[in-house]
């Protein structure tokens, strides 16, 4: 008997599991997403860091490698409103923080 409720336990922890999962993945794609436009691109000697601005302050930062040619004029990225307003300094320390 003492099998059949271990197994039974195990079962329900698995089910619970990947409920879990489920619920985490379905949250995950429900985040809003806003046409972000490409305002700076700063260059290093390995990478190219493109700047992107969309609705409401929303700011993005994506880093690619300067082999990988120039940055997109336009890019999907998630909706972040009423970010701190776009300076040149911000931007830099948004950089800094991703390299931390």
């Amino acid at each position: 008997m003492d099998d059949v409720d271990n197994n039974t336990l195990h079962i329900t922890i698995i089910v619970a599991l990947i409920v879990t999962i489920l619920i985490m993945v379905a949250y995950g794609a429900e985040q809003k997403m806003t046409t972000c436009r490409l305002a700076s691109q700063i260059l290093t000697k390995t990478e190219r860091v493109c700047v992107f601005v969309g609705a409401n302050y929303t700011q993005y930062n994506e880093i690619i490698p300067v082999d990988a040619g120039e940055c997109p004029r336009e890019y999907q990225c998630p909706y972040r409103p009423n970010e701190k307003p776009f300076t040149l300094k911000n931007v830099i320390k948004s950089i800094k923080n991703q390299f931390k």
